[in-house]
């Protein structure tokens, strides 16, 4: 008896890590979709690397040219988030 209460037990404990496990990685989806604004995106702006300058190693400046604005972002290396935008008219 004390076998058989102790594996239903193991199975109830293992269905709950399971269940966690699922909810922690659907929770993650969301906050990775969740987040999407503040990420640079890549595939909108053209990333030329010639306007790419290391600032220090935690940041770097892209410089960004638009009809009569010269666009300058601070961006974070690790997050990719742009830290401060500075936008200069011709």
């Amino acid at each position: 008896m004390l076998k058989k209460k102790l594996l239903v037990s193991l199975i109830v404990f293992q269905g709950i890590l399971i269940l966690a496990s699922i909810i922690a990685i659907i929770f993650g989806v969301f906050y990775k979709y969740g987040n999407k604004g503040n990420i640079l995106d890549r595939d909108s702006v053209d990333l030329n690397y010639d306007n790419v300058y290391l600032l220090d190693d935690k940041n770097f400046q892209h410089k960004i040219v638009k009809n009569d604005q010269i666009i300058l972002q601070i961006i974070d290396i690790k997050s990719g988030k742009i830290q401060k935008e500075i936008i200069l008219e011709k």
